[in-house]
Order: C-alpha cells, then sequence, then structure tokens
C-alpha cells in the first residue's frame, strides 16, 4: 500500500498542472469548438477547407478554416441554406433549427 496522495487541479485548456496530475483538454469557452459542442455538433472531419463539424439528427454541419477562426459557416444538410456568423454571434446561439429537426413548422 502507498501512503501518497494524488491532487487534482484544473489549469487551462492543453496544459498540465504543476504536479502533472490533471491534463485538461476541453476547448476554451470562447472558441468555436467550445460552442459548436454547447449546440450539440461533433467533430467529421478536417480536409483542406477546414474542420467540419456535424449534427446528423438535426441535419446541420459547420465549417471553419482553423481553430483560430473568427467566423463559422453553418449549414442545412437537407436544403443546403448556409449562414457565415462570427464566434460571438455564434455564443448567443441557443437553438439551431434545420428542415430536418422541424419541417416546415414555424
Amino acid at each position: 500500500m502507498s501512503d501518497e496522495k494524488t491532487t487534482e487541479t484544473t489549469v487551462e485548456a492543453g496544459k498540465a498542472d504543476a504536479a502533472g496530475t490533471v491534463l485538461d483538454l476541453r476547448p476554451p469557452k470562447n472558441g468555436i469548438v467550445y460552442q459548436l459542442l454547447r449546440l450539440g455538433l461533433t467533430f467529421d472531419h478536417k480536409d483542406a477547407d477546414g474542420e467540419t463539424w456535424t449534427d446528423y439528427t438535426r441535419g446541420v454541419t459547420a465549417v471553419f478554416k482553423d481553430r483560430s477562426s473568427t467566423e463559422v459557416m453553418l449549414a442545412d444538410m437537407d436544403t443546403k441554406d448556409s449562414e457565415t456568423i462570427t464566434a460571438t454571434q455564434l455564443a448567443q446561439v441557443t437553438e439551431i433549427k434545420t428542415w430536418r429537426s422541424d419541417g416546415a413548422e414555424d
């Protein structure tokens, strides 16, 4: 048996604490990735156009160039309608409605 104690502390995203016990891999709250996760999207793939995140249940995709991007393009998978918004605007979004999620409902 060991008498060693392990303490957990949290540090900023991607950094280990001084004792090396906790590595926080969560994205920064002010970033696009955090906001997309908050809205239920998940990483799909990365290619020459950037990262693509999706929610297949609601039929929505999000594309942005890289993790330091300040804009993201959100699109309805079925209608192909899209909107490019800033990270600041994305933080204010509480719900994304698409044809698949709500159909012709107003």
